[in-house]
């Protein structure tokens, strides 16, 4: 159940770290209501963001954290950026995932 909560913790804390780039990108870094809504989403990935942190260690959560985030960047810049799908941003995707399960081997 602990993983499950880790998993949970990180993948909120990286959705609302994605909204807040989202909203900051949109905002063209001018005070406005798009720049305080990055700045919120920012300040509520902190509290799962912390969760995770004291669950397992720093190297565990950090390798989590970025394989979520790369996946859900390019993934946003494809969607509300439309950006275009390329084969390196599919290797991007894959590698951080593979990386991710080779980390999870390591701790076997």
């Amino acid at each position: 159940m602990r993983y499950f909560y880790l998993a949970f913790a990180i993948a909120v804390a990286v959705g609302f770290s994605s909204l807040a780039d989202v909203f900051l990108k949109k905002s063209h870094f001018t005070l406005g209501s798009a720049m305080l809504l990055g700045v919120l989403f920012y300040a509520l990935a902190a509290p799962p963001a912390a969760i995770a942190f004291k669950l397992v260690d720093f190297s565990i959560v950090f390798i989590i954290w970025e394989a979520l985030a790369i996946a859900m960047g390019i993934t946003l810049g494809i969607v509300v950026f439309h950006e275009s799908l390329s084969v390196i941003k599919i290797a991007a995707i894959g590698a951080s995932f593979v990386t991710l399960f080779l980390s999870y081997l390591a701790t076997k």
